[in-house]
């Protein structure tokens, strides 16, 4: 039988995607008692110093037959009629809501679709369903977790599989209790059972030798030996660490806003160690994505512009 490290090969973000838009701050913030990875990044600042919006929402949508439709249901090279149709299918599947001032767009796609291009972009984990695939309507939430990802650890010899939460929350206190009570759920219900078949119902790739080798690998729905659960969260929130920049040169701007981002690393830890220090299941490890807005209803609602 193959290896599941074959897995691996199956990422589809260009990580150049990554780096026009996104960056990352290195920092020592660590949680106690868990494996936990903390990870903090921003959104990239234009010639005029505003931060890229628009265009990390624009870079998004174009990777929305990657994130919606399985790689068995579009074969080989596409040409520019197999694009525009995916491009149309693909679009139909997200809720389009009616935007404006007073409503703003207040539902998780975006955030959910920007996650799964961290998952493989920063983490190296593919996609194994496209759960957007398997709505029957539109206006249907996706169900279970935000994504399923998974990826061949050479250094453990494992196969990691990452379990989504993508919370984008004016308030980071709200995202962080939201995200780690969705995890408390998800296995209070024992919600990973079904994720788990949903990879041999609907593995997104068309090699069933890759299939098996990943499905073999859990035990009458329960991680084996040689599989690890990971949950890789995304914590995006307003910071009012936007405000009053220094403006006299790309370079101040970009340092005055990054230590006024790492400075808020300690607050953003304090609150996280807080919720794990109650959290029973630290047996499980945890990816934290850290990612401030000027305005999550702005990122919201430039995706749905980009999408309609």
């Amino acid at each position: 039988m193959i290896s599941p490290e074959a897995i691996n090969k199956y990422t589809s973000v260009d990580k150049l995607d990554y780096e026009d838009c996104l960056d990352v701050i290195e920092h020592s913030y660590q949680i106690n008692g868990m494996n936990v990875k903390i990870r903090m990044h921003y959104i990239k600042f234009d010639g005029n110093g505003l931060p890229m919006i628009k265009a990390l929402a624009n870079m998004l949508y174009s990777y929305i037959i990657d994130y919606c439709i399985s790689a068995k249901n579009r074969k080989g090279p596409l040409t520019t009629r197999q694009s525009t149709k995916l491009t149309k299918e693909a679009r139909s599947l997200f809720r389009h809501p009616k935007i404006n001032e007073k409503s703003p767009d207040k539902t998780g796609e975006a955030g959910e679709l920007l996650l799964y291009f961290l998952m493989e972009a920063i983490l190296k984990a593919p996609q194994m369903v496209s759960k957007m695939e398997l709505k029957t309507n539109h206006k249907d939430e996706v169900k279970g977790s935000d994504g399923i990802h998974a990826k061949f650890n050479e250094t453990s010899k494992q196969v990691d599989f990452y379990f989504g939460e993508s919370k984008l929350y004016k308030s980071s206190s709200a995202a962080i209790s939201d995200a780690i009570e969705s995890v408390n759920q998800f296995h209070d219900i024992d919600m990973y059972i079904h994720e788990f078949s949903m990879i041999t119902k609907h593995f997104k790739y068309a090699e069933k030798d890759v299939q098996d080798a990943i499905t073999s690998l859990i035990v009458h729905g329960e991680p084996g030996p040689s599989v690890r659960i990971n949950h890789a969260c995304l914590i995006g929130y307003d910071f009012n660490g936007f405000n009053d920049l220094n403006t006299n040169s790309p370079k101040e701007l970009l340092n005055d806003f990054t230590e006024k981002f790492k400075k808020d690393g300690e607050r953003l830890t304090g609150l996280l160690q807080k919720k794990f220090d109650a959290f029973e299941k630290k047996h499980l490890c945890f990816e934290v994505f850290f990612l401030p807005f000027p305005s999550v209803s702005e990122f919201r609602n430039a995706f749905n512009t980009a999408l309609d």
